[in-house]
């Protein structure tokens, strides 16, 4: 079955682009993420299943609330073994997000959108699991509704996620 691992997470200061206005939010929560071997060399790498993702803020006049939007086994995570002196570890997140915006003064009803593409966060790490260590959001991430899959709705340009 896998080591499973659950963390902390948290983000200050992210911006997050919904139509025309940008709102700042500082979001916090948590990851359940399970060690599993993979396809790739077992002595260098093993592969991530990402079991439980929640992330939540408050906005001015509102909150947004991040989850995992789907187990899709194609798209989880891998912690690598980077040879050096001292040998690093590189950990990769990629997820597929639901994000639940809520503001009252701009919709009776909280508006959901998804990422467009898998959300890719990489870090650096001295050891497994993370104790704080950030990783970085690898290209804007693009939100889209359901209902309008090529319309870009909300964009969240940069983000710096402390994980552990």
């Amino acid at each position: 079955m896998g080591t499973v691992a659950a963390l902390k997470l948290s983000a200050s200061g992210v911006d997050i682009k919904i139509g025309a206005k940008t709102e700042k939010v500082d979001l916090k929560g948590d990851v359940v993420l399970r060690v599993v071997a993979g396809d790739l060399d077992p002595l260098k790498a093993v592969r991530l299943r990402i079991l439980d993702l929640n992330l939540a803020g408050k906005l001015p006049k509102g909150d947004v609330q991040i989850t995992l939007g789907s187990l899709d086994v194609d798209v989880a995570g891998a912690l690598s073994l980077n040879l050096g002196i001292p040998p690093t570890l590189t950990h990769t997140l990629a997820l597929n997000l639901k994000v639940a915006i809520n503001q009252p003064d701009v919709s009776p009803t909280p508006i959901t959108l998804s990422t467009k593409d898998a959300a890719k966060l990489v870090g650096t790490l001295k050891k497994f699991p993370p104790a704080g260590d950030l990783h970085q959001l690898q290209k804007p991430l693009e939100l889209v509704d359901a209902a309008k899959p090529t319309v870009v709705a909300a964009v969240i340009a940069k983000l710096s996620l402390k994980v552990g």
